[in-house]
């Protein structure tokens, strides 16, 4: 990021003195750069110096470079379903986005490095660097798209947070079933019972939900992050966010109490925001359905008639994340939330600014 901001820096002194024509086309040309290694001067071809190196390459076209810098985008649980659908779309969107994720574990970060997404430099290449840099030889260290921490973890937050634009989080407490229980369910509807599974957290969504997305909102602000897209779930109205909700009564979570509560505290915390409340989650394939915003919980009950179910794909609901980072004007401090119609009713969503524009 030190090394985008000098590229920055060295586009405008270039322009200011006429000599941007001088400027060799191919000079920090991704297509220049090994696969597997860079040399300590090459500039990864995802950064935002990258990205400008190649805008003041272009002369004339350098003058929009103060405006054409990708966002830096930090999607934290993005090992997660929601998360890696949301992370994948930003990845595949370079010239927009730099996309960077935050995870738990090296397993999560293996789901990750099958897009490209790496970890950074290897020990082995920071201690090589190291000993360049201690020749006075430049040898930056390649910044990483993974990071590894935790969200009960401030400290760990922060290096990850760090020059970014937006963050989105993805995190979540996810109830689980345990196998006899399934059994025991199934059995039950083969009498004729009806039996409510019993579900369990590994880690409970007060820890998640609450205690883990306020430290994601400090450590955030701290770090000057402008805009914070934060994935919620329908069903947080005081009027639906009660002790009957089954979403509530799962593993005795009370997991919508604790989102609501993190959604206030992100209201109140000074930075822009937007929040989105996705109805039953589908691992369908996105872009293939009209979407359908709604506020307040209005479409828990009124879903049918606006066409709709009471679901959304995730990766439906991944556009809307990267939309909204696209659009903050029309979201920004906003929370509105997203079902969808069934395949081949209605007509598929493909321009999402009307959609924000008719938020209430």
């Amino acid at each position: 990021h030190i090394m985008a901001r000098a590229a920055l820096l060295f586009g405008v002194v270039l322009l200011s003195a006429g000599a941007a024509d001088a400027f060799s086309p191919s000079f920090l040309s991704p297509s220049l750069l090994p696969a597997a290694s860079r040399s300590p001067l090459a500039l990864s071809p995802r950064s935002p110096a990258a990205a400008v190196g190649g805008r003041v390459a272009g002369g004339v076209a350098g003058a929009s470079m103060l405006v054409d810098v990708p966002k830096q985008v930090l999607v934290t649980g993005a090992s997660g379903r929601t998360g890696f659908a949301t992370f994948k779309l930003l990845w595949e969107n370079q010239k927009e986005f730099v996309a960077q994720a935050l995870v738990r574990s090296e397993k999560g970060a293996k789901t990750l490095e099958k897009l490209g997404a790496t970890l950074g430099d290897s020990d082995s290449i920071k201690a090589s660097n190291a000993k360049l840099r201690a020749l006075g030889m430049p040898a930056d260290d390649e910044d990483p798209d993974i990071f590894l921490g935790d969200i009960m973890e401030k400290e760990a937050l922060a290096p990850a947070m760090r020059n970014c634009d937006a963050l989105v989080i993805c995190t979540s407490g996810v109830p689980k079933l345990r196998k006899t229980e399934l059994f025991k369910s199934i059995m039950s509807k083969l009498v004729g019972r009806q039996r409510m599974p019993k579900f369990y957290f590994e880690t409970m969504p007060e820890q998640i939900d609450w205690e883990g997305c306020r430290n994601q909102i400090d450590v955030a602000k701290e770090a000057g992050v402008e805009h914070i897209v934060l994935v919620s779930s329908m069903g947080v109205t005081p009027a639906k966010n009660n002790d009957q909700n089954i979403l509530n009564q799962m593993g005795e979570g009370n997991i919508l109490v604790w989102k609501a509560k993190a959604e206030e505290y992100l209201k109140a915390s000074g930075v822009d925001y937007t929040i989105i409340h996705p109805g039953g989650l589908l691992n369908k394939a996105g872009g293939e359905r009209e979407i359908v915003l709604g506020v307040n919980d209005e479409l828990l009950d009124g879903y049918e008639a606006r066409g709709a179910t009471r679901a959304i794909p995730r990766e439906d609901v991944a556009m809307l994340v990267v939309q909204a980072l696209r659009h903050k004007d029309l979201v920004a401090n906003k929370s509105f939330d997203c079902v969808s119609k069934a395949p081949g009713e209605g007509r598929t969503t493909v321009s999402f600014a009307p959609l924000f524009e008719n938020l209430s």
